[in-house]
């Protein structure tokens, strides 16, 4: 990725006054993880490449995952660079500039090219180039571009403290806060409710209150979004919930208790306050109204 490396050195150095003056002594923060979605990376920052050492971790994830903003920042859109193909700056509140690269460039799920750098595509929805997003907002999507080509999609990550060189994201990636889903632009949404499908893996009936714990496989979110995080939530269950069993022809009622671990089930929230918080699934957050046990396969 040589091509777009003199370029990168370039747009920070211009960009870092006008982005970020006086946060040149800050330390990077503890980060939201970029990536909503099941991932798989390792340390190979420095790995030999054609074009020197590799100055990011890799993130592989499926076409289309969620990128999210890893702190409260600017971001500054870029497709000029046939290395990177479509790809993210993103000057970070504490003074730390990022790289999003190989971003999404194709209209469907195959190789097709066509979509470009563009909203809705590789960009978030109505992303524009200078705007201020918050931590865990959704940037961008996972793809293959530029010099990825044909390859398995995945991000390149980089990580720039103070605007500078380089240096291994891996730590601050393996210590990152995984998010439940992206959080929508400022202002754009106050609450939201969410369906989760799911396995159980316990249910606790006799707790003050309810609670049951799942493992995630797919979100919708009221906004139409959906997510594939791969990560556990726990989730409260109100006396006034109902939890049911899908029958061929028919759903019952039964209880939380009747749940076991390895059940398919539906999650339907009640209404939460769309928060860091929330998006971070912290405990007692999110509450059910209804909880559907499905047939198992």
């Amino acid at each position: 990725m040589s091509r777009h490396r003199t370029t990168a050195a370039v747009l920070i150095a211009f960009l870092a006054t006008w982005a970020f003056a006086g946060t040149a002594g800050a330390a990077v923060p503890r980060l939201i993880f970029p990536v909503v979605a099941a991932t798989s990376y390792y340390n190979d920052f420095g790995a030999p490449r054609p074009s020197g050492g590799h100055q990011g971790n890799d993130i592989m994830a499926a076409k289309r995952s969620a990128v999210v903003a890893v702190e409260s920042g600017r971001v500054v859109k870029y497709k000029r660079s046939s290395n990177a193909g479509c790809m993210l700056y993103h000057y970070g509140r504490s003074g730390t500039t990022y790289m999003y690269i190989h971003l999404n460039n194709d209209r469907t799920l195959r190789n097709d090219n066509r979509g470009g750098c563009r909203n809705g595509i590789a960009y978030a929805p109505g992303l524009r180039s200078g705007e201020w997003v918050r931590a865990g907002q959704l940037i961008a999507f996972v793809g293959d571009s530029g010099d990825a080509n044909g390859i398995a999609s995945h991000l390149h990550f980089e990580v720039h403290p103070n605007g500078g060189r380089a240096v291994s994201p891996y730590r601050r990636l393996r210590d990152g806060y995984k998010h439940l889903y992206p959080r929508p632009e400022a202002g754009t949404v106050e609450s939201l409710r969410m369906r989760i499908r799911g396995t159980v893996l316990a249910t606790f009936p006799d707790e003050e209150p309810a609670r049951v714990r799942l493992r995630v496989m797919r979100i919708r979110l009221s906004t139409g979004l959906v997510v594939k995080p791969a990560r556990n939530v726990t989730l409260t269950v109100p006396s006034e919930a109902v939890v049911t069993q899908n029958l061929p022809d028919a759903r019952v009622a039964i209880r939380l208790a009747d749940l076991r671990p390895g059940d398919p089930v539906y999650a339907f929230t009640l209404d939460a306050r769309e928060t860091r918080a929330s998006a971070q699934a912290r405990p007692g957050v999110h509450a059910v109204r209804e909880i559907r046990r499905l047939l198992r396969k």
